[in-house]
């Protein structure tokens, strides 16, 4: 077959890898550099497919490993992902795509001697790459709804584990990939050929089930640490709140006290110590006030707590909050969702060096739905992928975590050099 005929399909092709790596990775650019990266990637291969079709025989081999480098090139470079566990999908990946590639072309040699199909070459070339596409975009889609989630929440968190299962996707890489040689080269029959790929196929589906397990626990520990991150922070603020409460209670007890000292003052008209004592309680009581936000306990130790940090910082903190004294959300949920948000929104503050920076945070509940939008200050330009921050962090996904435990939702959006991120619960399940 002469080589222009090859263009489309290996233009398919690689049209199907930027798709695949678009949706399966953290996006370390914008969209417009990924399609410029990703246009560069695609002339590449073109390039160098044809050039494999046109000189055949090792060169050929060569020159697929070849792609197979400029790939994980172009995982790494678009990926801001852990180098670890770039290493893992991107094997992952390829390892499925040959998986793909065998399986089709198996199944039209064996039904053309079924059926007495003679396939010419150009037919059976674009019949192989439109069915692997396809098949690939289905196994993408599935890989989307049901385990996207659990990987990208993960984040660059344990990267010792990656590299653990970096090396299981490595082997049944090769495997495939020799499959994929032999059968090109015609160095082996079909039917040790078929064999040998059910064989090395039932292993990798079954080695892989025990891999994803092993991802699902991966995410349990990491929002069990998450959780217990947040509770040892959030442990001292509510503390200190504790004590502010209890001093309170003192001054209360001892309002009698404070009294027969002024009624002393007003026997010997001292007008002057009268003001001067009152002007001392009241800044005593003021530091010890502690601001009533929420009737909901905990959310109202949350919003006192970093506004407490906030007055520290010389951000200017405000918080409305209508909500019931008892919600159908766990205590430590919230303190997930709502310590990782001002958590975020602090720390953008302090990056954006700005004048009069402030955070401010609305929650309510609307329709058995907690509903809740903190704004910040932030740095101008600051990168959204998918409504998320470009560089997710490790709040973020704990954030996430909470919003699909709920059945919610979590958006981004920057204007005018204001953060917004709102998050929704979903408290009817």
């Amino acid at each position: 077959m002469s080589i222009p005929y090859q263009i489309p399909g290996l233009f398919l092709t690689s049209l199907c890898h930027v798709i695949v790596i678009y949706y399966m990775l953290e996006h370390r650019f914008a969209r417009k550099k990924f399609i410029l990266t990703s246009c560069l990637y695609i002339a590449s291969f073109v390039c160098m497919g044809g050039y494999g079709y046109a000189v055949g025989g090792l060169t050929a081999v060569i020159t697929y490993l070849g792609i197979a480098v400029c790939l994980f090139l172009f995982f790494c470079i678009v990926s801001q992902d852990c180098f670890s566990k770039k290493c893992f999908l991107f094997l992952t990946y390829f390892g499925l795509f040959s998986i793909t590639d065998n399986s089709v072309r198996i199944l039209m040699d064996l039904f053309s001697v079924q059926f007495s199909v003679p396939f010419s070459a150009p037919m059976k070339y674009y019949i192989a790459n439109t069915l692997r596409t396809a098949t690939l975009l289905l196994i993408l889609a599935l890989y989307k709804k049901y385990a996207a989630p659990t990987i990208r929440s993960l984040a660059d968190i344990d990267k010792g584990r990656w590299w653990k299962l970096a090396p299981i996707a490595l082997m049944f890489y090769f495997l495939q990939a020799t499959l994929s040689i032999l059968d090109r080269l015609g160095a082996i029959s079909k039917l040790p050929l078929i064999l040998m790929f059910a064989v090395v196929s039932y292993m990798m589906c079954a080695v892989y089930g025990v891999i994803f397990s092993n991802i699902h626990y991966m995410k349990k520990d990491l929002e069990a640490a998450l959780i217990r991150q947040n509770a040892e922070y959030l442990s001292s603020q509510i503390s200190a709140l504790q004590n502010a409460e209890e001093a309170n209670r003192r001054f209360r007890h001892d309002m009698r006290h404070h009294l027969k000292t002024i009624a002393e003052y007003a026997k010997a008209d001292d007008v002057s110590g009268i003001l001067a004592y009152i002007r001392e309680y009241d800044i005593e009581i003021s530091e010890a006030a502690v601001m009533q936000y929420s009737v909901n306990k905990t959310i109202n130790m949350i919003l006192s707590a970093y506004a407490g940090k906030a007055g520290e910082n010389g951000i200017d903190f405000s918080a409305k909050c209508d909500v019931s004294e008892k919600l159908a959300v766990k205590d430590i949920d919230l303190i997930a969702l709502l310590g990782n948000l001002l958590e975020n929104a602090l720390h953008g503050c302090q990056s954006s060096k700005k004048e009069n920076p402030f955070i401010k945070i609305h929650i309510r509940l609307q329709n058995n739905k907690l509903l809740s939008v903190c704004s910040n200050t932030c740095v101008e330009h600051l990168e959204l992928s998918d409504g998320l921050p470009a560089s997710k962090s490790i709040g973020i996904s704990s954030i996430l975590a909470v919003c699909e435990k709920y059945n919610g939702n979590l958006d981004y959006r920057v204007e005018d050099g204001v953060c917004s991120a709102c998050t929704i619960l979903n408290l009817q399940r």
